[in-house]
């Protein structure tokens, strides 16, 4: 039985894509979605956030390889099946994430804020949360999982890696 969050006939459809970290399933908005691909090699960067599994080469450009299983749950994955690369303002991101459902449209009337008492956690990559099926989706802010600092973070790291 299809869940109502998921479907291609709704009145006001979120267009995202799903995808799995640890055991949860979680959701982007698929307008910062650059594109999926199997895990390129990544070269560890010392100094850099612990979410950041080190830096790939995607399209001849380096780019830092976020851990969503890391940002989510405090513990890197072990199963990286995809990258999925996002645009995070004027950059781009890798994200390892286990797998990758596909795209789907979210009926934005199925989102539901963040209860009271879980607000502060991970508040500012966490935007919603929906069923699926009876599983929990995790709607994320694609746009707010690096900030300034983890971007000035790892710019010192590679600057440091240079010498």
């Amino acid at each position: 039985m299809r869940s109502k969050a998921l479907t291609t006939r709704t009145a006001s459809p979120v267009p995202v894509l799903v995808v799995d970290a640890l055991s949860r399933t979680c959701t982007l908005p698929l307008a910062g979605v650059v594109e999926t691909m199997r895990p390129l090699p990544v070269e560890p960067l010392a100094g850099a956030p612990p979410f950041v599994r080190g830096v790939a080469v995607v399209r001849g450009e380096p780019i830092p390889v976020v851990d969503l299983a890391y940002l989510l749950a405090g513990e890197l994955s072990t199963a990286v099946g995809r990258f999925v690369v996002l645009r995070s303002g004027d950059r781009r991101i890798a994200l390892a994430v286990e797998g990758v459902w596909g795209k789907r449209d979210l009926d934005s009337e199925a989102l539901h804020s963040l209860p009271s008492l879980l607000g502060e956690a991970r508040s500012d990559i966490v935007k919603a949360v929906a069923l699926i099926d009876q599983r929990l989706l995790t709607c994320l802010e694609a746009g707010r999982l690096l900030f300034d600092e983890s971007w000035q973070a790892l710019d010192g790291a590679g600057n440091r890696e240079d010498r």
